[in-house]
């Protein structure tokens, strides 16, 4: 069973906290790469910390913006769960004659994107300067059922809806292409706007106000959505596709079309305050958007059977910031505390359990739910959350352990 433990006090307690400096990590060993990404950074005019192994940096990610990691960097080194603690932009980088080993390193990795210089060294510029902004960068909140049926794509719509009546320019995203579609949730099927399928056959870099405009609006909420038309199977593959090589006419052999869902977000947390991805239960695109969060909001059936079904998914997690919403109604002899405790996450709110949301939802009577106390209390613990404030039901902010 994983415990929770409240981190120290100061601004790394929070899931998201607005980056202060643009910090990038080179992690390689060659002094001919590190001149060449050392150019690079100073024309973007970012900090470039060069290490030579994952120890010279782990546990350090607080200002990085992002990571570029050398094909041999990290050889030999147990790595499959990632680059432990780092669940940011990353990109391997290498010149034209390390191809293939660079490729192998970005699937060993995960990595959203492959650098092959010197073709690549405008893009690579372009993309870091758009990073060093300090105050860019939306919070990026996940929302996950412990279980099927726990009542994420309900917490995900009343946070983001709640977050947007605030006067925070919100975007929800809908990240089970197997659900058949929040937007037919919101009765939103007729609303003008690009979807899933169309953005992710997008190239190069996305604008993020030319994002923005191109969504579909729900009053202040706007709305990135899967096509209910969609095939599964084809979702599930265009989500789970591989990094992308970027300034270069160079690609992997057989790579085919790959994935822009790394640079729809990143995009996505240029243009808005506040993103809420409802994560759903496809293993892929849990995959793929999971790591892109700050903070996981994990909703937990008050039944033993749910806790532990909460338990083995968060066994199959890479660590990050997450607390636990638990869902009434409770089985007797429970409290939302201890089914907290059960699952090792601090208690940020309490979902009850709410009549009528789904013809709410459909007929478009969104603000009638939140004007609900038990609603707004939930979403206030919730932002708080995300903000590093403790919230009204005792929980605080907590990083999970391994």
């Amino acid at each position: 069973m994983r415990r929770s433990q409240s981190p120290p006090p100061g601004p790394a307690a929070a899931p998201w906290m607005p980056r202060r400096d643009t910090t990038i990590v080179l992690l390689s060993g060659s002094a001919e790469l590190q001149g060449a990404v050392g150019r690079v950074s100073a024309a973007a005019a970012v900090e470039l910390v060069v290490g030579q192994s994952l120890d010279q940096v782990a546990g350090r990610w607080e200002d990085v913006a992002a990571v570029l990691v050398d094909a041999e960097a990290l050889a030999g080194s147990a790595i499959d769960a990632g680059l432990a603690g780092w669940r940011g932009p990353t990109a391997v980088v290498g010149f034209a004659g390390e191809a293939a080993q660079m490729w192998k390193q970005a699937e060993r990795l995960g990595a959203d994107r492959v650098a092959i210089l010197p073709d690549s060294a405008p893009w690579l510029a372009n993309y870091l300067s758009f990073l060093r902004n300090p105050v860019a960068g939306a919070g990026v909140l996940g929302v996950a059922g412990g279980c099927g049926g726990a009542g994420a794509s309900t917490l995900s719509v009343l946070v983001a809806a709640g977050a947007a009546a605030r006067g925070t320019r919100t975007l929800l995203v809908d990240g089970d292409p197997w659900g058949g579609g929040l937007c037919t949730a919101l009765a939103a099927v007729d609303v003008p706007g690009l979807r899933w399928p169309e953005l992710l056959q997008a190239s190069g870099a996305i604008n993020p106000d030319q994002l923005a405009a191109s969504l579909p609006q729900m009053g202040a909420l706007s709305l990135l959505s899967w096509d209910s038309a969609l095939r599964q199977e084809t979702a599930g593959a265009m989500l789970a596709a591989g990094p992308r090589v970027e300034g270069s006419a160079q690609a992997e052999p057989g790579s085919g079309t790959r994935s822009a869902a790394g640079e729809i977000m990143r995009a996505a947390r240029g243009a808005y305050g506040l993103v809420v991805v409802d994560l759903g239960r496809s293993p892929e695109a849990f995959a793929a958007l999971a790591l892109r969060c700050n903070g996981l909001a994990v909703v937990v059936p008050g039944r033993v059977r749910a806790a532990a079904a909460t338990l083995h998914m968060l066994e199959t997690m890479a660590p990050m910031p997450a607390a636990a919403v638990v869902r009434g109604p409770l089985a007797e002899g429970l409290d939302a505390a201890m089914v907290a405790d059960a699952v090792g996450l601090p208690l940020v709110g309490r979902l009850p359990a709410l009549r009528g949301v789904g013809e709410a939802l459909e007929a478009q009577r969104l603000p009638e739910l939140l004007r609900r106390r038990a609603v707004r209390r939930l979403v206030s613990n919730v932002l708080n959350w995300m903000s590093g404030e403790s919230s009204n039901d005792g929980g605080t902010s907590g990083r999970r352990l391994p």
